[in-house]
């Protein structure tokens, strides 16, 4: 994905936006084309009729992003800033993650299992979650912020804002977009301030930094291997998730010491991961399953070197729920 500069909001929104929305208008005046060719070309392959239900997410998707990019304009033009603004654009935030999450699992006809969604509430936590594609960003906001009206500041990676909503919604509420070729104090001091006063809210981070793949897996192995990380052994154990990066998790707890952790794992959406995995059809009719569970600050060590241990041992959890989301041992 490209990598928009956090520089220049305006132009990397005018480009974006146009993106968005020349594709919308390709798609839909080249309907009648792509509305037949995925037709025969599913009928041919015999795979669920994947593409036609890929090309249909993309236009509703597309389509939908900029109805709500005017939302959030008349939102902000008829809204006092502040708490009204903010109040009103976290709630068209979470419709606008659960409409997206529904569309796509109704096209693809998934399943969803949820378990321990409750347990996120209430704040303020410090909400750690699995990366394995581009929809388990939506998670969160479905299942804990939307339902609750609980309110949760998200550590992003910058390449999101290549989304005009991510990037317009997203910067007008207490986030932060994490540029993971920068300096890493840089970003820390950006992190820190995003936490200050964060009240009865949550804040959420991705241990791992990227979405999960096998050869990742494997660099981050051979990463530690060669820092001759203490880690290392319990890094092996994790076959299904990435190792979790230390530094903006450890940020975390150092700032909010009194605050509870809740682990988000999920296991069902990693096809979208990679094209090729997707265009194989085989995540239609698939089950999606979702996992939370709240571990208090109290039992969380207060040292830095015991507390990367201990996030170590939680994401063996995590690790456990993907390799077998059904075990309830």
């Amino acid at each position: 994905m490209v990598k928009p500069a956090k520089r220049g909001p305006i132009r990397r929104r005018v480009v974006t936006t146009s993106i968005y929305g020349l594709s919308w208008l390709l798609l839909t005046l080249l309907s009648p084309l792509w509305l037949v060719a995925a037709l025969l070309i599913g009928v041919a392959r015999g795979r669920s009729l994947i593409i036609l239900r890929l090309f249909f997410f993309a236009w509703f998707y597309l389509g939908f992003e900029l109805i709500a990019l005017v939302l959030v304009a008349w939102t902000v033009a008829t809204r006092a800033v502040g708490e009204p603004q903010l109040r009103s654009l976290y709630r068209l935030q979470g419709w606008w993650a659960n409409l997206t999450w529904s569309v796509a699992a109704r096209a693809l006809e998934l399943r969803i299992v949820v378990e321990g969604a409750d347990c996120a509430m209430p704040g303020p936590t410090i909400l750690l979650i699995r990366h394995a594609s581009i929809l388990d960003t939506l998670l969160p906001s479905v299942y804990v912020q939307r339902p609750h009206g609980y309110r949760v500041r998200y550590i992003l990676k910058q390449e999101l804002l290549f989304d005009p909503c991510i990037d317009i919604v997203g910067n007008a509420l207490p986030n932060y977009f994490v540029d993971r070729t920068g300096k890493v104090e840089r970003e820390l001091v950006g992190i820190r301030a995003l936490v200050e006063h964060l009240g009865p809210d949550g804040v959420l981070i991705f241990p791992e930094g990227t979405r999960f793949s096998p050869k990742k897996r494997e660099n981050a192995l051979r990463k530690l291997e060669a820092e001759a990380s203490p880690q290392l052994a319990a890094a092996r154990r994790l076959s299904h998730v990435l190792p979790p990066k230390s530094a903006g998790v450890l940020t975390l707890f150092a700032e909010l010491p009194a605050v509870d952790c809740v682990f988000l794992s999920h296991t069902g959406l990693e096809a979208f991961a990679k094209i090729k995995d997707l265009l194989s059809g085989d995540v239609v009719g698939s089950t999606v399953h979702v996992k939370l569970w709240r571990v208090s600050a109290n039992d969380i060590p207060k040292e830095p070197d015991e507390q990367l241990s201990w996030l170590y041992a939680q994401w063996e959890k995590v690790n456990a729920f993907v390799r077998n989301p059904t075990d309830t041992s």
